[in-house]
């Protein structure tokens, strides 16, 4: 090497030679690019975290405390998860998806839940009733409410949505709208024809039926009215009729004096061919057990009938009533006080049926008693505990599995409501919700 110190002639690198350099020169370039590479990657990293965290991200669902819930001023936000202990009137289309009111807020608001009852998030948060208004969906999109605090010279109308709730509509019937019952897009609903009146011995006006085949879009009168009457006196939340849809085409419709002083009004009726004629059906109800009654079945001809007397103290002497031929006869399988209990379809009976708590009207809504089947039923009268009987009413217990599950009644209105056999659900206001998937074991669900 030494040698080329001092030769003025330039050394002519071989091939070989050449190539190495060029190869070293390639390998730098490409050090220098995936180095520039890295440098504009944490550059741009670190610019998006920036960035990121000047743009506003939706909140997530926010859980209030049973306190905030009640201190809330204003209408609830859309979207606002509020707990179980806060809901009341829930209702289930299918066995995931239902809809609830609130309480104890300033603006009533109509939550919902996609998960069984387990969690409720905000979908209107200022409803135009109250929380003693009525809830009834048909499915997730079609839904209807009615009900308020009875006051004299007020109507009570019914309200429509079909947007899951999110936006209502005042439907063209009344003045007073009563019970309404959806199956799919058919909707009846019986309608008291005077506003009501707080005058003692205020006249009793009659009983109309108005019938939608679109989901409440459109309303007409049904080809011909119930033949009864309704007294227009104020009573609480003015549920003085009832309404039993067994199927599409037949109904029971029944009314009651919750006075317990014009046995005229105490009244059933049936059609069988949606309201184009009406029969009267035996009412078995004697007068001292007038002043409250409930009507369910398990289908046309099987029927349960809860006759009760006058409220005091927390307690209702109630008589339990069967007809195994849609109302033809009856026959009194349990009772609360034999004494009450006379004429000649009564039968001696016993059998444990809750002294405590209140049924329609005194309570709120006609969800008390939930029939299954001919032989299971359950009963939750407000103000009372749950019962269950599995022998059709001879014998009423309350169900183990529901005090293992941690409820205790608080002695409000509450609501129990089956979406089939097997899935049925309890709310009861501060006490929260329970949910059974079998028919015989509960578990209470959310926070």
């Amino acid at each position: 090497m030494l040698e080329h110190l001092d030769d003025p002639t330039p050394p002519t690198p071989t091939a070989r030679e050449l190539a190495i350099v060029l190869g070293r020169s390639a390998k730098l370039r490409r050090r220098r690019a995936a180095s520039v590479l890295t440098v504009l990657g944490v550059v741009a990293l670190v610019l998006g975290i920036f960035i990121g965290s000047l743009v506003p991200r939706p909140p997530s669902p926010l859980r209030v405390t049973v306190t905030n819930l009640a201190s809330h001023s204003g209408a609830l936000a859309a979207g606002l998860e509020v707990p179980t202990a806060d809901v009341v009137s829930a209702v289930f289309p299918d066995d995931q998806h239902g809809f609830a009111l609130t309480v104890g807020t300033h603006k009533t608001a109509l939550v919902a839940s996609t998960d069984g009852g387990n969690s409720w998030q905000v979908v209107q948060g200022h409803l135009p009733v109250n929380s003693e208004a009525q809830l009834d969906f048909a499915n997730m999109s079609h839904g209807y409410l009615w009900g308020t605090s009875a006051q004299s010279g007020a109507t009570v109308p019914l309200w429509v949505t079909v947007d899951g709730g999110k936006s209502w509509a005042k439907a063209p019937i009344g003045p007073v709208v009563s019970d309404v019952t959806a199956i799919g897009a058919s909707v009846w609903a019986v309608v008291g024809t005077c506003p009501l009146s707080s005058q003692s011995g205020a006249p009793s006006c009659p009983v109309a039926l108005e019938v939608s085949s679109d989901g409440g879009t459109t309303w007409a009168e049904s080809d011909a009215a119930p033949p009864l009457l309704e007294s227009a006196q104020t009573s609480y939340d003015d549920q003085d009729i009832e309404l039993v849809r067994m199927t599409i085409a037949h109904a029971y419709v029944l009314t009651f004096d919750p006075a317990g002083q014009d046995t005229s009004l105490d009244r059933i009726v049936y059609t069988s061919d949606t309201g184009k004629a009406w029969t009267d059906v035996p009412d078995p109800c004697p007068q001292t057990f007038g002043f409250s009654s409930e009507l369910a079945g398990s289908g046309t001809d099987d029927l349960w009938l809860i006759c009760a007397t006058e409220p005091s103290a927390g307690s209702q002497g109630k008589a339990l009533y069967r007809s195994y031929d849609g109302g033809g006869t009856w026959a009194l399988v349990s009772q609360t006080a034999a004494s009450g209990i006379s004429g000649g379809n009564a039968l001696p009976a016993t059998g444990g049926i809750a002294l405590s708590g209140y049924v329609a009207p005194v309570s709120l809504g006609h969800r008390n008693l939930a029939v299954i089947s001919s032989t299971e039923a359950w009963l939750f009268p407000d103000r009372g505990g749950v019962y269950e009987t599995t022998d059709g009413g001879s014998t009423w217990r309350y169900p183990e599995s529901l005090t293992s599950a941690g409820f205790s009644s608080l002695g409000t209105s509450g609501d129990i409501v089956f979406a089939d056999p097997t899935h049925g659900w309890i709310d009861e206001p501060g006490a929260g919700v329970w949910r059974t998937t079998d028919g015989t074991t509960w578990k209470q669900l959310g926070p």
